[in-house]
C-alpha cells in the first residue's frame, strides 16, 4: 500500500485516480482548487501557482506518490489567457516538481496529444518529437518537460479527449455534451477532419496508477486505442445511448474554425503501455458500453 496524493482530484480523471487508487488499496488523499468537491474529508485547498501551499500539502499528506492531472484545459481559454495558462499548465507543474523533488515523491504528470502538431497522418509514438500548435499544448508541454527535468523516475502520462460521467462540478466533456444534447433534441455540428484518440476515464485512471506503482518512469501515452473523428465518436454516442444520429452533422474545421489551432490528427499510439501491463486499453466503444452501463 501506497500514500498517493491527487493533485486535482475534483476533475473528471482526477475522481477516478482516486477511486482506482482506492480499489487497489492505496491511502489516497486529493486537493481541489475552485470546484469544491461534495465530500471534502482528506481533501486540501490547493492552488499550485502558490508553491507554498504545495509545499504545505506535501508536507501534510506526506504522500510516496503524487499524481498531478489539476490543469487549465479550456484550449480556446488558454490562447486568450496565456499569462493563466503559463502560471497554471508549467509554473504550477514546476512548482509541483520541485517541492516533490525536495521531499523524494515520485511523480506524474497527465499531459495532452495536442503536444504534437496532428500534420504527420499517422499515430504518434511517445518517442516522436513534439511540436504544438497553440499555448494550451506548448503550456503542457512546458509542465511534460519541468517534470522530468526534476527526476528521471517521474512519469508524463498523455491522455486525449476525456470522457466519463462526471459526479463533481457538473462540467460536461465531449461525449456527456453529446448525450445530452441528443436527449434534447438539439442539433450538433462535429468536426470531420479532427482525429482524436478518445480516452475513457475510469480505464485511463487504472492504467496511470498501475504503470505509477508498478515503477514505470519516462513517457507514456494512456489514451483509448481508437483514432476517431469528432464525428464519428459522436455517431458512436448516439448509437450507444440510442439517441437519434440524424441530428448530428459533420462539418470541417475550416468551415467552423476556433480561435486555437488544434492538431487535425493528434491519435497515439499506447502500445507501449499495453506492453508494460501486458493488456489491450479499452476501444471506445467498450467505454461507452461501460458508461451506459453505469450511468447514473
Amino acid at each position: 500500500m501506497q500514500r498517493v496524493l491527487v493533485v486535482g482530484a475534483a476533475g473528471l480523471l482526477g475522481q477516478y485516480l482516486t477511486k482506482a487508487g482506492k480499489e487497489m488499496g492505496h491511502n489516497m488523499s486529493g486537493t481541489y482548487n475552485s470546484v469544491v468537491p461534495t465530500d471534502t474529508n482528506e481533501m486540501l485547498q490547493l492552488d499550485i501557482t502558490d508553491r507554498g501551499q504545495v509545499a504545505e500539502a506535501i508536507e501534510r499528506s506526506r504522500p510516496e506518490l503524487l499524481v498531478l492531472s489539476a490543469a487549465m484545459t479550456n484550449v480556446d481559454q488558454c490562447e486568450r489567457e496565456p499569462a493563466k495558462a503559463y502560471a497554471v499548465n508549467m509554473e504550477g507543474a514546476f512548482n509541483v516538481a520541485a517541492e516533490c523533488k525536495a521531499a523524494d515523491v515520485k511523480m506524474v504528470y497527465i499531459s495532452t496529444d495536442f503536444v504534437f502538431n496532428g500534420l504527420k497522418g499517422g499515430r504518434y509514438y511517445e518517442f516522436e518529437n513534439p511540436d504544438p500548435l497553440g499555448i494550451y499544448a506548448q503550456s503542457k508541454l512546458e509542465g511534460e518537460r519541468v517534470t522530468m527535468d526534476a527526476s528521471r523516475s517521474n512519469v508524463v502520462c498523455r491522455v486525449s479527449v476525456v470522457d466519463g460521467w462526471n459526479s463533481e462540478g457538473g462540467k460536461k466533456n465531449f461525449v456527456t455534451w453529446v448525450i445530452d444534447s441528443l436527449q434534447k433534441g438539439q442539433g450538433v455540428r462535429l468536426y470531420s477532419d479532427q482525429y482524436v484518440s478518445p480516452t475513457y476515464a475510469p480505464e485511463a485512471a487504472k492504467v496511470i496508477m498501475e504503470l505509477a506503482v508498478k515503477g514505470a518512469h519516462g513517457t507514456y501515452h494512456t489514451s483509448g486505442p481508437d483514432c476517431l473523428s469528432r464525428f464519428e465518436i459522436g455517431v458512436r454516442v448516439a448509437e450507444t445511448f440510442s439517441l437519434d444520429r440524424g441530428l448530428i452533422s459533420p462539418v470541417t474545421t475550416s468551415e467552423m474554425p476556433l480561435m486555437a489551432a488544434r492538431p487535425p490528427r493528434s491519435c497515439l499510439s499506447v502500445d507501449q503501455a499495453e506492453a508494460e501491463l501486458g493488456r489491450p486499453m479499452i476501444n471506445m466503444s467498450q467505454g461507452l458500453t461501460m458508461m451506459r452501463s453505469d450511468k447514473p
